[in-house]
C-alpha cells in the first residue's frame, strides 16, 4: 500500500473533499526535497507535518508517558502551505528533472493546492499528516 502525506483540516469544511493521494510526496527523497525548497526560499513540505500525540499512544508500551513527551499538534495558515506548494509546482513545471518522480509529485502538489486554496478561502488551519 505505501505511505502517504495527506492534509488534515483543523475543522471540517462543508462540501470539501480534502482527499489527496499523497503517495508520490511520501516517496520523494527528504534531503533532495529540502534542498530544492531551500533554493526556492520556501519552507519544506516537512515543516508542515504534525500529528495528534494521542494517535501515537498505541506505538509505545507506556503510552501515557510517551504521549506527553511528543510535541503538541501544530496548525498552519493555508497561505503558508500554498506558498511552498506553488513554488514547487511552478519550478517542477519548467524543471521536471529537479526531482525524481517529478510528474507524480506534481499531481500531488496540484491536489494539495486545490485543497489548501479551499481551506484558505474558508480560513481553516491545517497540517500534513503521515499515513504509514
Amino acid at each position: 500500500m505505501g505511505s502517504a502525506i495527506y492534509i488534515v483540516p483543523k475543522t471540517p469544511v462543508s462540501g470539501l473533499d480534502d482527499f489527496v493521494n499523497g503517495k508520490a510526496v511520501a516517496k520523494i527523497d527528504e534531503v533532495e526535497l529540502d534542498e530544492l525548497c531551500k533554493r526556492l526560499k520556501v519552507p519544506s513540505i516537512w515543516t508542515f507535518v504534525s500529528q495528534d500525540p494521542g494517535q501515537f499512544a498505541d506505538f509505545f508500551e507506556d503510552s501515557t508517558e510517551a504521549a506527553t513527551d511528543l510535541p503538541a499538534e501544530e496548525w498552519f495558515d493555508p497561505s503558508e502551505g500554498l506558498r511552498t506548494v506553488r513554488a514547487l509546482h511552478g519550478h517542477l513545471a519548467t524543471h521536471p528533472q529537479a526531482l525524481q518522480n517529478a510528474r507524480e509529485f506534481v499531481e500531488d502538489l496540484q491536489d494539495y493546492e486545490w485543497v489548501l486554496s479551499a481551506l484558505e478561502e474558508q480560513r481553516v488551519e491545517w497540517h500534513f499528516a503521515v499515513d504509514a
